[in-house]
């Protein structure tokens, strides 16, 4: 007999012998066919009888039966198993729901603070009767967990922070939540669904503001919360103004509210540079936890990694991980819903009913902050030279109609018209003038009109939805200046862009297709110095708010404007206009970058590269200007220096940093050139 056949087989008394099984293998074989050709049910009457007549047998010789233990058949095992598994689910199920509804109830949490468990004979007063009643799992488990441990509870509301959580039950120090005896529940009884847990933990805290740490008083808050809402509000339009004050935004998210007071602070001089400093460290560090903790998701996280992305040296890296979480709470969903509850809206109006408006302003909000987004998406991806991750599908005019609802403020008119012109800008300049398409100088020149028109049919329509907008009768004049800025800023990197894709960098060398578009550019260029230098305290002035981007916009303009004026021949009269021009220009910027703080020290850069480009334009207008004999006795060398020091200037950031072209242009006299090829060829 084998090893596994004896460990079934029940061993004989003591004294006794063990007869030989009465069967053979013909035997055994004709048993095994008769239970697999007889069904079960019919077979095991005929099992009892045989094994009733052979304890007889066995008894009557004296004998000790020998018998095997038939296994059980594996479906009916598993549907036992399943079976005893849905009977704890339920149980479970019924405590859980019992407990809930215990601590649902005001008495019976007395009660349970008493540590006295509720009892069937006590009604709720909340018209149930004797029916609620707890299954005997619940009574066993109030009664073994979690009545001993009530006393120490106390009820109180969570206060809100920027830490995702359940606001209801707070517990004393050396008190138990109520949701930590549920998750011990589930726990003691069976898990239900059990979680993996790794070997390491995020920090997750709830973030606290600069006012409760102590490093700012509330009226040093108070006055960087409102210096941020003169001026950087217009750059970063996702605010409402009736919605987000100091108090709302301050209970409603701690990293939102140190995002604005540190940028308030950068502006704001009279706290000095040193409070500034220690006011961004701190910052920077909160950041990282909020990118890190997925947990603290939210609106108002996005929103502080937006105002922190225009004002840092790391842009497109926060800026994608704003994307991110953006993305993940659905935010690019909001546009959509919303217009689709503002048409149901009107059908609902025409027949006398309303829908939930704090919904829809919750969407407007999202709507506004993703728009947001996208626009700045787009400007430091298409003028960094690179391709945007984010392209609106379907017609960009479509935003217009957010205009229309209830909660729209005036600085929407400023986002949305940028939503549209961005959307020209990725779709169709950066698209094609990307050099992946390959296109003949005469697509190019005609594709550059088609974009010239939308442009122009871009600016009419918001020029007179400005114009026409009661509410933005304050505002008129900052939107209306900067709508124009906008627009020579885009067909200026049209023009620029188009010429660089021809592969011309010699003016010289330029047809008259081509050197037509130098000349729209270098218009472009004048149009957009005079205007921000013709109107200083709705443009200049501003400019102490403004991020790096518009820095960069105005230094790279006015040095592409001197080199053009050197390339193309003008009157001296122009020159002398320019250079005029010039240094109302630098001493504007000096006093916006002079009343504030800025860390970064971004644009002093700029500021920099725009004095260095006047102090070249002079002396080469000056060496210009000589007369023959003034010329005769300067040498050759010298003369020549400057118009190439001039012309070789090119700031890295606007190659790094920023795609600007059209500083590579230079003019050679194509006589010249020729003359050194045949001088080349000869050697």
């Amino acid at each position: 007999m084998d090893s596994d056949a004896s460990s079934r087989v029940v061993s004989a008394p003591a004294g006794k012998k063990r007869i030989p099984r009465l069967s053979n293998v013909k035997g055994q074989m004709r048993w095994e066919e008769a239970l697999h050709q007889v069904p079960f049910a019919t077979m095991l009457p005929m099992l009892e009888r045989s094994m009733v007549l052979s304890v007889y047998r066995c008894n009557k010789l004296k004998k000790r039966c020998v018998f095997f233990h038939i296994p059980k058949d594996p479906a009916t095992e598993r549907l036992e198993n399943v079976e005893a598994e849905v009977r704890h689910l339920r149980e479970q199920v019924d405590a859980l729901r019992d407990l809930l509804q215990t601590c649902s109830n005001p008495d019976a949490r007395l009660l349970l603070a008493e540590g006295q468990a509720p009892h069937s004979g006590n009604h709720p007063p909340n018209g149930q009767g004797p029916d609620c009643h707890m299954s005997p799992a619940s009574q066993m488990i109030l009664g073994s967990t979690i009545v001993p441990h009530l006393p120490e509870a106390n009820y109180v509301e969570a206060p809100a922070g920027d830490q995702a959580g359940v606001h209801g039950l707070a517990v004393s120090p050396g008190g138990v939540s109520t949701q930590s005896r549920m998750q011990t529940i589930i726990t003691d009884t069976g898990s239900v669904t059990k979680r993996k847990r790794s070997g390491f933990e995020i920090r997750d805290e709830p973030v606290a503001d600069f006012i409760s740490k102590g490093l700012m008083t509330p009226e040093h808050a108070i006055s960087c919360f409102n210096t941020f809402f003169q001026g950087c509000d217009r750059y970063i339009p996702i605010f409402d103004p009736e919605y987000d004050t100091f108090d709302s935004v301050r209970s409603r998210s701690s990293i939102l509210l140190n995002a604005i007071c540190t940028i308030g602070s950068r502006i704001e001089p009279r706290f000095g540079p040193q409070i500034s400093d220690i006011l961004h460290a701190e910052l920077k560090k909160w950041i990282n936890v909020i990118i890190q903790n997925k947990r603290l998701n939210c609106l108002e996280s996005v929103q502080a990694l937006l105002v922190v992305a225009c004002y840092s040296t790391e842009r497109s890296l926060i800026l994608s991980f704003a994307t991110r979480m953006a993305l993940d709470l659905d935010l690019d969903e909001a546009f959509e819903e919303l217009t689709q509850r503002m048409t149901m809206k009107e059908v609902e109006d025409f027949h006398g009913t309303s829908g939930s408006t704090e919904e829809e302003r919750s969407l407007m909000r999202k709507s506004r902050t993703w728009f947001a987004l996208l626009v700045l998406e787009h400007i430091f991806r298409v003028d960094g030279g690179k391709p945007p991750g984010i392209r609106m599908l379907g017609n960009a005019r479509r935003c217009r109609t957010l205009l229309k609802h209830p909660s729209s403020t005036v600085l929407d008119l400023r986002l949305f018209s940028q939503v549209e012109l961005n959307a020209i800008r990725a779709a169709g300049i950066n698209d094609t003038l990307s050099g992946k398409e390959t296109l003949i100088r005469s697509d190019i020149a005609g594709f550059v009109q088609e974009v010239k028109v939308e442009l122009d049919l871009w600016f009419d329509d918001w020029l007179r939805i400005i114009e026409n907008s009661i509410p933005a009768e304050e505002e008129r004049p900052f939107l209306l200046l900067a709508l124009r800025v906008q627009k020579c800023w885009a067909e200026m990197m049209l023009y620029c862009k188009a010429l660089r894709s021809m592969g011309v960098e010699n003016v010289a060398a330029m047809s008259p297709s081509e050197r037509n578009i130098l000349v729209m550019a270098k218009a472009s260029a004048r149009k957009h110095l005079r205007l921000i230098s013709g109107e200083p305290d709705f443009y200049l002035a501003k400019l102490k708010y403004a991020m790096d981007f518009v820095w960069a916009k105005c230094a790279f303009c006015f040095l592409l404007l001197l080199k053009l004026s050197r390339l193309l021949p003008e009157r001296k009269e122009e020159h002398q206009e320019l250079l005029e021009h010039g240094n109302r220009l630098l001493s504007e910027l000096t006093k916006s970058a002079d009343s504030t703080d800025n860390t970064n020290g971004s644009s002093k850069i700029y500021l920099q590269i725009l004095k260095l480009s006047v102090e070249k334009y002079g002396r080469a207008v000056q060496e210009s200007a000589m007369d023959v004999d003034q010329a005769a006795m300067v040498p050759f060398w010298e003369l020549f220096d400057a118009q190439a020091d001039l012309q070789s200037f090119v700031p890295e950031q606007f190659v790094t940093e920023w795609d600007f072209p059209g500083l590579n242009l230079f003019y050679f006299p194509t006589a010249w050139q020729d003359f050194f090829g045949d001088f080349s060829i000869a050697i």
